[in-house]
């Protein structure tokens, strides 16, 4: 028998029979089943409608009901003798964005629009106060749902990630060394790290220094000076790696040489910041917010490991023709890409699979914006694209991939002669630097169907709302499947939020995109 997880925002049908299994806080799913011919169906709704340029979206009640009818009915069902069940509409803390009362206005639009469409409602099991599990088996309309939280009468005070994935866990109590041989940088990071709730164990301002302190104070997190005396920070890191592994955030000026970077990255280091070039109060709020989510993120990685489950991967995908939003794939202008932490190589992946004649690709990766001349160095001996370090007033052109580079964000613009990519220096969006949002939300703003957008996995929600913008704009979106990403915060945000039109592994993004390239979508 086959499997399907639903992720919220989507609806699935099948002829054949399918165990189509979902997870609902204030969300809705309404099953529809034609009895004679065994067809059925399930959506998985957010919000109970949208405003008129976002209507045909399976996020909202209003479309996804009628669409998922008009998918049974395509597959063989009879209209008339359609039945129906609901499910989900709970007051629980799920996706504290959507509002209040969301889970009682989902339920009545359900209700509503079955009435005006004489399909029975045989059934219901909504409201209440908890999560519910809902298992559906389509040949012969069994559902299986489970409630979670406490019993009856007690209110779940637990977040609800109706994604389908456990929350991701962020660590709080995390202990840090600092090595940098300048004394005012240790006395810089130590201040920031100690007034964000973060425990400084010690700094150190060599790799002997700090080779004792790892061994006797046993941080959790080390930020380590890539320029050091007697031994690189490099050197040291590989040392450290092979001895006694631990999350490593690497520091440098950016005068700093990027192939050192991208050595660092290869040997295990989680992220970089830049040290400071000027120590304006501004630019320290600032640098402190990015430093602080890092060393949080570097000190994640573990306890990602432990709590992370993935739901299982669905063996039967729409295919694009039959996706019920209609989008235009021949307006194609640019693609966006964005991520940070723990994207790198998912990065690399998906340039490498470009082909020659792929639209203008367009990439935010505050990691890879460390080394970004290195990283293009690696990837032009394999890619079939050209990328190049973006520059301010480029016209972006077909088979190039354009990096926006450390310190500055990147928008896009209508030019003459077709998209134009603007550069600017400014403080940290999302606390990112670039950001993804910056470079999403002007690619939908100027192109709105014509945007194809890439969210890989990092640490934050930087990309989330410039994936609402642009899917909401008729653009397309995508996510990095968590399973795969090493920080999977911002594609598991997007899919909890219904934001993500698909949700694909590193490898299989390039044929995607080819193929949404390709052809239309009705």
């Amino acid at each position: 028998m086959n499997s399907h997880y639903l992720f919220p925002g989507k609806m699935a049908a099948f002829k054949e029979e399918t165990i189509i299994s979902t997870l609902l806080g204030s969300c809705v799913a309404v099953a529809i089943h034609d009895p004679t011919t065994h067809i059925g169906g399930l959506n998985h709704y957010l919000l109970p409608d949208g405003l008129p340029n976002e209507s045909l979206n399976t996020r909202y009640g209003s479309f996804a009901i009628p669409a998922l009818i008009d998918e049974c009915v395509r597959l063989g069902a009879n209209r008339s003798r359609l039945q129906a069940k609901i499910y989900g509409g709970a007051n629980v803390i799920a996706v504290s964005s959507l509002g209040d009362g969301i889970g009682k206005r989902n339920i009545e639009v359900a209700e509503t629009i079955l009435k005006q469409m004489n399909i029975p409602i045989i059934e219901k099991n909504v409201a209440g106060e908890h999560a519910r599990t809902i298992k559906l088996n389509t040949a012969n309309f069994d559902i299986l749902h489970n409630s979670s939280g406490g019993g009856a009468g007690e209110t779940s005070k637990q977040p609800v990630d109706v994604s389908g994935f456990k929350p991701l866990a962020i660590a709080k109590n995390v202990k840090v060394l600092v090595v940098d041989d300048s004394a005012t940088v240790r006395t810089l990071f130590t201040n920031i790290f100690t007034k964000s709730g973060l425990e400084v164990v010690g700094a150190a301002a060599d790799a002997y220094q700090a080779r004792e302190l790892i061994l006797n104070k046993k941080p959790d997190v080390m930020t380590l000076d890539i320029e050091m005396p007697k031994m690189s920070g490099v050197m040291f890191l590989e040392k450290i790696m092979k001895h006694h592994p631990i999350p490593v955030v690497m520091v440098s000026s950016l005068a700093s040489t990027g192939d050192a970077a991208m050595k660092a990255l290869e040997l295990g280091a989680v992220e970089f910041v830049h040290k400071p070039s000027q120590f304006d109060p501004a630019v320290l709020k600032d640098l402190a917010s990015m430093l602080v989510d890092k060393v949080r993120a570097a000190a994640s990685v573990n306890v990602l490991k432990k709590l992370k489950e993935a739901p299982p991967v669905s063996d039967i995908r729409p295919t694009l023709s039959s996706s019920p939003v209609v989008k235009r794939a021949a307006e194609l202008k640019v693609v966006v890409v964005g991520g940070n932490a723990g994207s790198a190589d998912s990065l690399e992946r998906f340039i490498k699979g470009l082909a020659a004649d792929t639209p203008p690709v367009v990439v935010s990766c505050s990691t890879v914006a460390n080394f970004v001349t290195a990283y293009i160095g690696k990837l032009k001996t394999a890619s079939k694209v050209t990328p190049v370090v973006a520059k301010d007033g480029e016209f972006l052109r077909m088979g190039h991939v354009y990096f926006i580079p450390a310190e500055h964000h990147g928008r896009i613009a209508p030019g003459p002669q077709g998209p134009v990519l603007k550069l600017a220096k400014g403080a940290p969006v999302a606390s990112q630097l670039p950001s993804s949002n910056v470079l999403f939300q002007s690619a939908a703003a100027s192109f709105n169907k014509g945007v194809f957008a890439v969210l890989l996995g990092g640490f934050g929600s930087d990309g989330v709302d410039g994936l609402t913008d642009v899917q909401k704009l008729g653009g397309a979106t995508v996510v990095q499947h968590p399973d795969e990403a090493q920080f999977p915060y911002g594609p598991q945000k997007a899919i909890e939020l219904g934001v993500a039109d698909e949700v694909l592994k590193a490898d299989a993004l390039s044929g995607y995109l080819m193929q949404y390239r390709n052809q239309n979508l009705y």
